[in-house]
């Protein structure tokens, strides 16, 4: 049994090393809610900032240029005004059950013309307050290209009433060759 144990540990450093080895590496040290969107027209891309202003406690995502791994958590997120027959000031946002997805966005700015171009994690469900994600995405190759163009969100589905608005999004980025 301990061998089997043992086994496995190695096992999965190898996998979990491998998945950030010999890549370009962008690193958000935060992860912050929208505030003002209501105010002020926020975009990224094709991709508008929610009306529905949040915060966080903490946050941080990170993806491997190479192989497409993205890593993320998102916890003690809220709802950072009252909304009158909704949300109240502080409940827990996203709220139990409700659907979100990240998103690593190429080519923000559109320097030079360049398309803005997307890659979606699969829909994810949270438990209320908190989000996160581990596995591969298929990257545009414009993300390997122009890393200094990459951004991160978490946003809603394109479904009604969201349309695809994004609530937060990585801060405090660092990008490193490793």
């Amino acid at each position: 049994m301990r061998r089997m144990l043992t086994a496995l540990a190695v096992g999965l450093l190898t996998f979990a090393s491998s998945a950030w080895a010999d890549a370009t590496i962008i690193q958000w040290s935060r992860i912050e809610g929208v505030i003002g969107a209501d105010l002020t027209e926020i975009n990224v891309g094709p991709f508008a900032a929610s009306i529905r202003w949040r915060t966080t406690s903490t946050g941080t995502a990170r993806i491997n240029l190479s192989t497409g791994y993205l890593s993320f958590r998102l916890k003690g997120a809220s709802a950072a005004k009252n909304y009158l027959y909704g949300t109240a000031l502080g409940a827990p946002s996203p709220a139990a059950g409700m659907v979100m997805i990240g998103t690593v966005v190429c080519n923000a700015t559109e320097k030079a013309g360049r398309p803005v171009e997307w890659a979606d994690t699969p829909v994810l469900t949270s438990p209320g307050g908190s989000l996160s994600f581990e596995g591969y995405m298929n990257l545009p190759a414009s993300c390997t290209d122009y890393p200094e163009d990459v951004v991160f969100l978490i946003r809603h589905t394109e479904d009604a009433p969201h349309y695809g608005a994004f609530n937060f999004y990585g801060a405090d980025r660092t990008i490193r060759q490793d």
